[in-house]
């Protein structure tokens, strides 16, 4: 083994001693307990506000492309139920077309039947009809024909009838020409 001169020895003595003393030092400050940071101390953020921070944007634009897409399908889903609505509204008028064409034939058929009638038999079912109806089919009737039925009908009636043919639903309403 070489020989170290005894200052030599000394001085490495010395620093593996300081640097001991160093290395406990540490050991011992990593191991303290924290303390409290006080009010004017400057607090680095946790690890999960730095997360939330950087992902912040991200999470913004992923919620926008979702409520973008949430949108669409919904607008997409209007679209079919309007085009089904118009559907559904271009098959109902064709059905009220098909019903008014049937009221037609069967209003012209009661017309054509009240207007063979005697005046008497007519008068007697036109009392008793309701007031629009009765209003409807003398109104469609020749006049010679209805004027006959009306003469037959009692006074109080044909009046009421010739009052609604004119327009005037309530006696009580004057009208004047």
């Amino acid at each position: 083994m070489p020989l170290i001169p005894d200052g030599c020895r000394t001085a490495s003595l010395a620093a593996i001693a300081a640097l001991l003393i160093a290395l406990e030092a540490s050991t011992a400050t990593a191991q303290a307990p924290r303390q409290k940071p006080q009010a004017d101390a400057v607090v680095p953020p946790s690890d999960s506000e730095l997360y939330c921070k950087n992902v912040a944007e991200a999470a913004s634009d992923a919620r926008v492309q979702w409520q973008t897409w949430k949108l669409i399908s919904l607008e997409a889903s209007l679209r079919d139920r309007i085009t089904e609505l118009q559907r559904k509204e271009k098959e109902f008028e064709q059905w009220v077309e098909r019903r008014e064409e049937l009221m037609n034939e069967v209003e012209d058929q009661v017309v054509s039947i009240i207007g063979r009638m005697r005046p008497e038999a007519a008068a007697a079912q036109l009392s008793t009809t309701e007031e629009e109806a009765a209003v409807g089919v003398l109104l469609k009737l020749k006049a010679r024909v209805a004027s006959s039925i009306l003469d037959e009908m009692d006074p109080a009636r044909a009046a009421q009838l010739t009052q609604s043919m004119m327009g005037l639903t309530k006696p009580e309403e004057q009208r004047s020409f």
